[in-house]
């Protein structure tokens, strides 16, 4: 099926709306610029920082011109907003202002310029309506108290959604979308490892107890480090080259380390959940590979961990396999946990009042926390479902879970129907493991906060959809094909 490279040129009859397009694009990067040399004039002291705005203004309009390109550098570029530091530095400025520019250019090319149709399917339409309502809850949130700064917070992280449709669009329309989707998921989990690496590393040189070195943990970004790794594994059962298998190989091991180091119980559950879907409705030949990859990464693992590690190793095991030991009493034993289900109880209170529409975004509400021993008043709920519910009434929750339902049997579906070509179908496959594994996540970790599982959530979605356009696509011009040379001539 051929296809063009540049998906994004528009038909001659919208000729003149793309010259509109064109001279409001220089018109906003021109109202950009005045504002930065309106900037360095009042604070000299970000002048060292200007031929960096320059060098990626000049590069996102280079970008903007290669389609599937630019889909790949702003995924990448997603490293840049990883960490946690606080406030906003001007990397992560610069790629705000670059994602919300590729996400409304993406829009206003397909919308209208070429007048395409962007959601074809329920699951899509719903996407979108689920966008508009939650920005729509803005005012709403005010009317109850919300925090500015936590609104627009939570509205950017909803936002990162919008990938669905790129990514869709890409692995649907390009041959060689789905290749650059996945090596860009699979570059984000190796940043992620490398920086918790180096972490951990310099939590370990400053530890002044053994008890530290046992309870040192590098726990960030849990979800980039586990979806790569659910797709490596599957990209390692259909990759035919030794050398491809190798890397997938050291890909899984490392990541899979690096989710280890997290000790986070509830993404060790998670990923062996994940894992086990795709171990479950592989042939046997898959389950012989899945079980080698399991016993070479143990082995991997140990080694390295010894290399690295030393005399301190067995300390370090101490503490995971103390970790791993409480997975059985956390729900009754762990504080931690204990408190998270008292938050749930504290929002439950105000669900009870509004369960129809919800409180809106950055809302704070009051429960006491046994950990400090004092009533805290904060706007973040460990369970995203209860948040969904509490954020945005019963509609936000019935929505996402229509989502979340959707997505995992079109993955399914197109596995078992067996809708598209091997690498493909073990893709979707593993995509129905990250489903399922970041539901489980979903009960004590809100991905509906948090950038990086908004992030990984669209490109699950996205990955999942296109792979199931594609299929369908190829199946139907396959049987009008096949339709075409049954037909006898005519006498």
């Amino acid at each position: 099926m051929s296809s063009s490279p540049d998906i994004l040129r528009a038909g001659p009859s919208n000729r003149w709306l793309g010259n509109w397009g064109s001279l409001l694009l220089w018109g906003g990067f021109g109202f950009i610029f005045l504002i930065l040399v309106y900037i360095t004039w009042a604070a000299p002291e970000v002048l060292p920082f200007l031929p960096v705005v320059f060098v990626a203004g000049a590069a996102a309009i280079v970008l903007f011109r290669y389609p599937l390109f630019n889909l790949a550098a702003v995924m990448c570029g997603f490293v840049l907003i990883v960490g946690f530091s606080a406030g906003l530095g001007i990397f992560e400025a610069l790629y705000g202002l670059y994602y919300l520019s590729f996400l409304a250019y993406w829009f206003f090319t397909r919308a209208i310029l070429n007048g395409e149709t962007i959601c074809r399917r329920r699951e899509e339409r719903v996407l979108l309506l689920f966008l508009i309502l939650a920005t729509a809850t803005v005012p709403l949130s005010f009317v109850f108290g919300a925090i500015p700064s936590f609104v627009m917070g939570e509205w950017l992280s909803l936002t990162m959604l919008g990938f669905y449709w790129p990514i869709r669009e890409a692995i649907e329309k390009h041959p060689k979308g789905l290749k650059v989707v996945l090596g860009s998921v699979v570059f984000v989990g190796l940043y992620v490892l490398a920086r918790n690496l180096l972490e951990y590393r310099s939590d370990l040189a400053n530890a002044e107890a053994l008890w530290q070195i046992a309870a040192s943990r590098a726990i960030a970004n849990e979800s980039l480090l586990m979806v790569p790794a659910l797709f490596s594994v599957a990209l390692f059962l259909r990759t035919k080259s030794w050398q491809g298998r190798a890397f997938f190989l050291a890909t899984v091991l490392g990541l899979f380390a690096g989710l280890i180091l997290t000790q986070s119980r509830a993404y060790w559950v998670a990923f062996f959940f994940g894992a086990g879907i795709t171990f479950l409705f592989v042939p046997a030949k898959d389950k012989v590979r899945m079980l080698t990859v399991g016993l070479l990464s143990a082995a991997g693992i140990f080694t390295l961990a010894y290399t690295v590690l030393g005399e301190y190793l067995l300390l370090v095991l101490s503490g995971l396999l103390d970790r791993f030991l409480t997975l059985e009493t956390a729900v009754t034993k762990d504080i931690s946990l204990i408190n998270r289900f008292l938050e749930a109880q504290g929002v439950w209170e105000h669900i009870k009042v509004n369960p129809i529409l919800g409180y809106g975004m950055g809302v704070p509400y009051r429960f006491f926390n046994i950990t400090y021993l004092y009533s805290e008043e904060k706007t973040f709920v460990h369970n995203g479902y209860v948040a969904l519910w509490f954020k945005f009434g019963i509609w936000g929750l019935g929505m996402m879970l229509f989502l979340m339902i959707r997505f995992w049997m079109l993955s399914f579906g197109t596995w078992w129907k067996k809708l598209a070509a091997p690498v493909p179908a073990i893709v979707s496959l593993a995509a129905t493991g990250a489903i399922s594994a970041l539901a489980v996540t979903a009960t004590t970790a809100n991905p509906f906060y948090q950038n990086d599982l908004m992030f990984m959530y669209a490109v699950l979605w996205g990955i999942v959809g296109g792979i199931r356009s594609r299929g369908e696509r190829q199946k139907a011009l396959s049987e009008s094909q096949g339709d075409a040379h049954n037909t006898d001539p005519p006498s």
